[in-house]
């Protein structure tokens, strides 16, 4: 067994100790058994050093939202597992959230619970923290039983949602950094270097080869537009940003994104894994068919494939298969159709969406990691074409101007 070190919190006290346990969970289970809260683990190594474990960055709340949430319900499921009741597991969750907008929906939530309200009630009174989803999801774990089961299926649900969403934005810096430098060091050329050398070049009243008299033009339009460019382009983006507010041109934009060459393809398969991972959670909880649609379409963000799946539930509660409902839709792959009339056929829907959703996951992984390989050299090819054809036609003249001296 492995020697840990801790802190742990017990209301305002902060208590310091040394455990025994064979793993990492282990020993977090054993503090939290103790009615503490934990804050820091160390596990001791050999010649009295320390790996740590758990930080206080984990242990306390954090800034996103979305990880804020992953950490509550993953300490309250453990709460719950180790044998502590609801009501004393919310008051220890809530003594170590620091004050803000978390503590305070948390405080709230442990006085409506100690009020007599379950905990999908009180969680359902803020709406915009906790979807229909999630609020499904705790209901029938509080029905069954197996409260603390459905609040770490809840966790690992959003921290693989996380992970995927954290992947694709640390995929995608490189490619949009040398964009931004590529763009920053061309707007600097026409504004900067190009004006004096198309100085030089008119003082010595020299005619400018054709590649020349664009890159001046575009330096001269630069100079004196580009702010209102910029301004229209802000004004472009403010006016997009809130027609999509609009359910209509939403649906009519989230479509078109589903049509783009190669970034549509990774855009469906994220999101039907998203949707077919809430339908295994919700049946195998043991929602039904048609109820556990209704729950989980509406937590699929991309509003074309919402109504794809709309009209799927429509068919589905006219009493149509699901398999022959997904036919009807016309975007969805035959390989999940396939796999749920399987489910269908032996009564295992959630084994089949499970496996939709473990496979389309792996799948959108795969395509950002090629896509990104792609557009890599890609990028980097495009910015230097575009700079160096810029630097050809600064040097063209110069080269004229060397010739007819010679």
């Amino acid at each position: 067994m492995s020697q840990f070190r801790y802190e742990a919190k017990r209301g305002k006290d902060l208590i310091k100790g040394i455990l025994s346990a064979d793993t990492k969970d282990a020993a977090i289970d054993k503090i939290i058994e103790m009615g503490l809260v934990p804050v820091e683990l160390f596990e001791e190594k050999g010649g009295g050093k320390q790996s740590r474990v758990l930080g206080r960055n984990q242990a306390r709340t954090l800034k996103s939202s979305g990880h804020t949430l992953i950490v509550f319900y993953r300490q309250l499921s453990r709460l719950l597992k180790s044998g502590v009741p609801l009501l004393p597991a919310l008051v220890l969750v809530s003594e170590q959230a620091e004050e803000g907008k978390y503590y305070q929906v948390l405080d709230a939530i442990k006085n409506q619970v100690r009020q007599g309200q379950s905990l999908a009630e009180a969680m359902a009174e803020y709406p915009e923290i906790f979807n229909a989803f999630t609020l499904a999801v705790v209901e029938i774990g509080a029905h069954t039983g197996h409260l603390d089961d459905a609040l770490q299926r809840l966790a690992d649900y959003y921290e693989k949602q996380s992970a995927t969403r954290q992947k694709v934005k640390n995929a995608l810096t490189y490619p949009i950094f040398v964009l931004a430098l590529g763009g920053l060091a061309l707007v600097f050329l026409l504004s900067y270097v190009v004006p004096k050398f198309s100085k030089l070049f008119l003082d010595l009243g020299q005619a400018l080869p054709w590649l020349t008299r664009v890159l001046v033009g575009l330096s001269e339009i630069t100079c004196q537009y580009g702010f209102w460019f910029l301004l229209g382009a802000g004004v472009l983006v403010f006016f997009v940003h809130n027609r999509l507010k609009i359910r209509a041109h939403r649906l009519s934009w989230d479509r078109l994104k589903l049509r783009l060459p190669l970034v549509g393809k990774i855009i469906f398969m994220a999101q039907f894994a998203l949707f077919a991972r809430s339908m295994e959670m919700l049946l195998k909880g043991g929602v039904p068919l048609l109820k556990a649609l209704r729950t989980a379409i509406p937590a699929v963000p991309n509003e074309a494939m919402k109504e794809d799946l709309l009209l799927v539930e429509r068919l589905v509660e006219q009493g149509a298969s699901f398999s022959d409902s997904l036919k009807s839709g016309g975007t969805f792959p035959i390989f999940a159709i396939h796999l749920l009339l399987v489910g269908e056929q032996t009564g295992r829907m959630d084994q089949s969406f499970e496996d939709i959703a473990d496979w389309y996951e792996k799948e959108s992984s795969d395509a950002v990691r090629s896509f990104v390989q792609l557009i890599e050299p890609v990028t980097i090819f495009v910015i230097g074409a575009v700079l160096g054809i810029v630097a050809i036609a600064i040097l063209l003249p110069v080269f004229s101007i060397d010739t007819l001296v010679s």
